[in-house]
């Protein structure tokens, strides 16, 4: 029989309710009624499985989440001699959500592959653009439990040889302290890490803690910030640190810590080193009065014409400037004229593309 979407997916939501047939070299079935409605029709089953190695990690739920904040994750299975990849993933709480084509979901808390599983020639695929919305309150434990679950296959058109991987990953809740955030956002350029918040209002707020990760889940303090203690009105804060010997995706997240040593946290935002060192590579100043100029180097590898258009936290478009730039660094500047204090990113478009998107902070 060839296989098919149901034959890999079958066995994928036996993995993912807890068959006891993993990592041991036994047939893998569903389980009694173990079928969901309108997605697997039936039953089927991937024989004499083993697991030789590989794995299944969820990345981008951090162990501590804040209430209705929104996570973005990937499922990345890795498996040196396979080609063929399917998942699926239960969340206890909260909603999932996906933009990914290859991706699919049943009601809000079950996220898998698609109608059918992609075929890749690399040892590992990963499924991303998934998001989790956490729920309004914490309830019962204040805990979430992911269990998740993947099948690497041969693609040879039996179901002999494939591997099967599952894991879970637990997070806990908690509610929002007195500290409103209006914004979180880093960027990454010069080898400087840069991280800028804007608070809405404070009470009795002591200190923040900037935290940092390679993978999305493992967060290490890098900063400390006082903070203003108690405020009605918006307050800016920004952090710099040593970024020349980061690579890949960062992560970061903002502890806000109150006075009694109740916490909250800010949700995760990521960036991409790579791809923005290739770009504007010097932003200043920033933050930047009202009126002034903003200035920034811009690195090319060739002679184009680069959009360089300015977005409110609304997304509106407040101004938007296409300028030809030669090969190698550009030293620009862009009219602010209109811009009233608060935040916005500047977005940069290269072949109707957007590449970067960094923010701006304007103050009064």
């Amino acid at each position: 029989m060839n296989k098919s979407y149901i034959t890999i997916f079958s066995a994928i939501l036996i993995i993912a309710i807890g068959s006891s047939a993993i990592n041991a070299p036994k047939h893998i079935s569903h389980a009694d009624g173990s079928t969901i409605v309108g997605y697997s029709a039936g039953c089927s089953c991937h024989g004499s499985v083993t697991t030789p190695g590989g794995s299944v990690t969820l990345v981008g739920i951090p162990d501590t989440v804040v209430v209705n904040q929104m996570y973005a994750l990937k499922i990345i299975i890795s498996d040196a001699v396979q080609s063929r990849w399917g998942f699926d993933m239960a969340v206890g709480s909260g909603k999932l959500t996906s933009s990914n084509p290859n991706v699919g979901l049943t009601g809000t808390r079950n996220v898998h592959h698609g109608s059918s599983a992609p075929v890749s020639s690399t040892p590992s695929y990963t499924f991303d653009s998934i998001f989790w919305t956490a729920p309004s309150a914490p309830t019962g434990t204040g805990t979430v439990k992911f269990s998740y679950a993947a099948l690497a296959a041969n693609n040879d058109g039996g179901s002999g040889g494939d591997h099967p991987y599952k894991g879970s990953f637990t997070t806990h809740i908690i509610a929002v302290t007195p500290v409103k955030l209006q914004s979180f956002d880093a960027f990454i350029s010069n080898g400087i890490a840069k991280v800028n918040w804007i608070t809405a209002t404070e009470l009795n707020t002591d200190h923040f803690e900037i935290e940092r990760s390679s993978n999305g889940r493992d967060f290490a303090t890098i900063g400390k910030v006082n903070a203003n203690g108690s405020s009605s009105t918006a307050k800016s804060y920004s952090y710099s640190d040593d970024a020349s010997k980061l690579k890949g995706t960062i992560y970061f997240r903002l502890k806000s810590v109150d006075k009694s040593g109740a916490f909250s946290y800010s949700a995760v935002v990521s960036k991409e080193v790579s791809l923005i060192s290739k770009y504007i590579t010097k932003l200043y100043p920033n933050p930047l009065r009202v009126g002034q100029d903003i200035k920034f180097t811009y690195h090319s590898e060739r002679a184009t014409n680069v959009v360089f258009q300015l977005v409110n936290v609304q997304g509106r478009k407040v101004s938007n400037s296409n300028i030809t730039v030669s090969a190698g660094n550009n030293n620009l500047s862009l009219f602010s004229n209109g811009m009233c204090a608060g935040i916005y990113h500047l977005n940069v478009s290269v072949d109707n593309v957007i590449v970067q998107s960094l923010p701006v902070i304007v103050e009064k």
